[in-house]
């Protein structure tokens, strides 16, 4: 680190006049920092967020293609009447996920609160950065599907469903708030 860095690092951490000049600029690196999510936990979320895309892809792949099996067709027929809900259930593996995190953040959202952060603030980080992940996601299945030429229709569901969530977990963060 630099003198200079030192520097408004030490008027930041007493609260002098250039620390709120330096304060005023967003970067990246303070949205990480400030993060409720680990990068284990970002990994394992976007991990969640392509499976459940890489699997409503390979729904619609496997009934666009012509399998010569009728065995195999007859199986996989069964499995093509019911791909909204066997989707659907691989998706409430997210949502486990995203109330599994919020619940075991609890005390660093409060903690968080008394050393001045607003609820606010933390619940917009989180809904971001949320939907950063979700959305690129979404952008590399709707790609895939686009050059496998299958329905984007499920997939663009999915990421509806997925947004629901993730607006149903931001108000689980601001539950914290009173506690």
């Amino acid at each position: 680190m630099s003198s200079t860095n030192n520097y408004h690092f030490a008027v930041i951490m007493m609260g002098g006049p250039a620390g709120r000049v330096v304060k005023k600029g967003i970067n990246m690196g303070d949205l990480m920092k400030k993060s409720l999510f680990r990068n284990i936990d970002r990994f394992e979320l976007i991990f969640c967020y392509v499976l459940c895309f890489a699997f409503s892809i390979a729904f619609d792949y496997s009934r666009r293609i012509n399998i010569g099996s009728d065995y195999l067709r007859s199986f996989l027929e069964q499995f093509y009447e019911h791909q909204g809900a066997i989707t659907m259930l691989f998706s409430l593996v997210i949502v486990v996920f995203h109330c599994r995190m919020i619940q075991s953040r609890k005390t660093e959202v409060r903690c968080r609160i008394l050393v001045g952060d607003t609820i606010r603030a933390v619940t917009a980080r989180y809904f971001c950065e949320c939907l950063v992940m979700s959305g690129g996601a979404f952008a590399a299945a709707l790609i895939t599907a686009l050059a496998v030429r299958t329905s984007v229709l499920h997939i663009v569901c999915l990421f509806g469903i997925m947004v629901l969530y993730i607006l149903i977990s931001s108000g689980m963060v601001r539950r914290f708030e009173n506690i």
